[in-house]
């Protein structure tokens, strides 16, 4: 990390017993001179700033009488203080006035005038803003790889739902699984990425424990390995806390992937216990590999993605996946770490707090699934494909459609009124989906009060308040998962657009 002695400027100091004519020397001498430090013994005694010496009164023995008598209490930093947080600091205290002084070892190391201040502020910005187009190009990659891919996966889901032979079936689940592995590898990238500048984020959500580790325990189940995974919960079955579901379950898949390359012989076990106490839920995952085990000096690197070579550890314990484990652990407040175990091989274990969430009652399940069918929606997307998907999805729930490729074309097929649901893509062509949406909103009579579904796949919070704000109701993201989409679909139709509370799906 870069010290702010780095944008030190170092004038030789002058002596607390020098002259007030010899300051003045070496302030004509040199014009971009703004301060000097005093010293005596080596020790710092002041500052004498330049336009406090020129200005001398005329009527002061400038030859004989000292700079002593002229400096200012100094303001001084330590030398090795990083430069954001000396920045922070002299910013709050209003700058660096004439002069701060850099001490090392209590000796004089330096000075930030205004000049170098100004130096640091530049260099600063160009960082910060080097920083944001990097961010912003690796979110952009991240979007134009993932709409292709997530139209991969869609079309494949829609085939492997046909009556194919067994072999087409096999073909389709080899096409899924690439296609995943090529998602979450991508994803992985993204995240660590967000992570270096400080942008990665979990959102909390409601999320049954017992149905995370079943999704983790069912993917592994369907993965080609030697390598035996065993998955348990330990705890209430019916549990649900406030926690961010997706990142748990990323965890454990970076984890498990890590192990499974170590373990050569035997099975991988995967755990998540949880825990209700008066603060939450307290969650503590752990997954051991049947590896030979790493030495000590070795278990701490393990989160770092490059600083372990093969010849010092096995590749299954360095990459990405540790590395970003870290990361999502610790933007949801918790802990991780890795231990040695008794005989051989390594165990990574975590522990974070959720929020504990009241359960829903069966009767306020009751009929889900079915307040969605016999209903005409309009699908709108510029995207063939993903038109396509939708499609498929509402026949699957037993609805009519209609498609629209933009917002114009959407906003004159609402005027009709003829639809019960919208499916709205967000980034399309001459009109996107909050314009449209704005524009539907505007439709008299029940034209304008038809509940809209955002369909994207970006659904973050801060674009999730956008898209509601704009008239929308809810936000389904992409690939679209069925039960997700019906599951928004029968929120909508159970309350008027107009009521724009926002429910993610």
């Amino acid at each position: 990390m870069t010290s702010i002695a780095h944008w030190a400027e170092r004038p030789q100091p002058i002596e607390a017993g020098a002259s007030i004519a010899a300051a003045q020397e070496r302030f004509n001498a040199d014009p971009t001179l703004q301060a000097l430090a005093v010293v005596e013994g080596g020790r710092l005694q002041g500052v004498a700033a330049r336009e406090v010496i020129l200005a001398a009164d005329t009527g002061l023995d400038t030859a004989s009488a000292p700079v002593a008598r002229l400096m200012a209490a100094p303001r001084t930093l330590d030398a090795d203080s990083p430069a954001d947080e000396a920045l922070a600091t002299l910013l709050a205290d209003g700058g660096c006035g004439e002069a701060v002084v850099l001490l090392e070892n209590d000796r004089y190391a330096g000075l930030i005038t205004r000049t170098s201040l100004l130096k640091v502020l530049q260099a600063k910005a160009a960082g910060d803003s080097e920083a944001d187009i990097r961010r912003e190009f690796v979110e952009m990659l991240g979007r134009e790889i993932r709409t292709p891919m997530s139209g991969i996966l869609a079309v494949a889901d829609l085939l492997q739902r046909q009556p194919l032979t067994a072999d087409a079936q096999a073909y389709v689940r080899t096409i899924v699984g690439s296609t995943e592995g090529l998602l979450r590898l991508l994803a992985e990238a993204i995240d660590l990425a967000m992570g270096e500048t400080g942008r990665l984020e979990a959102k909390p959500a409601p999320t049954s424990l017992r149905a995370t580790v079943d999704d983790v325990q069912s993917s592994w189940q369907q993965r080609s390995s030697e390598v035996a995974v065993l998955v348990s919960y330990d705890g209430d079955p019916d549990l649900e806390v406030m926690v961010d579901g997706a990142r748990l379950r990323q965890v454990f898949d970076n984890l498990i992937t890590a192990a499974v390359k170590t373990t050569r012989r035997g099975a991988v076990e995967a755990s998540l216990k949880a825990r209700v106490s008066p603060e939450g839920v307290r969650l503590e995952g752990r997954v051991r590999d049947g590896g030979p085990g790493l030495e000590p000096e070795h278990l701490a690197r393990i989160f770092e993605p490059t600083a372990l070579s093969q010849e010092k550890v096995r590749a299954g314990w360095t990459g990405l996946g540790p590395a970003l484990s870290r990361r999502i652990i610790e933007a949801m407040g918790g802990v991780i770490r890795a231990d040695s175990n008794v005989g051989e091989g390594v165990t990574v274990a975590f522990e974070l707090m959720a929020g504990l969430i009241e359960q829903k009652s069966a009767d306020s399940l009751a009929g889900e699934g079915v307040r969605a069918r016999g209903i005409h929606v309009l699908v709108v997307d510029d995207n063939a494909t993903n038109r396509m998907v939708a499609e498929g999805l509402c026949e699957m729930f037993d609805c009519t459609s209609e498609t629209a490729e933009d917002g114009e074309e959407a906003v004159e097929a609402a005027r009709s009124g003829r639809f019960d649901l919208i499916l709205m893509d967000i980034k399309m062509p001459r009109m996107d989906g909050m314009e449209a949406t704005r524009n539907i909103r505007k439709l008299p009579g029940a034209a304008g009060q038809v509940p809209i579904i955002a369909l994207t796949a970006n659904a973050d919070p801060d674009d999730a308040t956008a898209y509601i704000a704009s008239g929308m109701i809810s936000v389904v993201e992409k690939p679209i998962k069925p039960e997700r989409l019906l599951e928004a679909m029968n929120a909508a139709l159970e309350r008027p657009a107009a009521d724009g509370a926002f429910r993610a799906a």
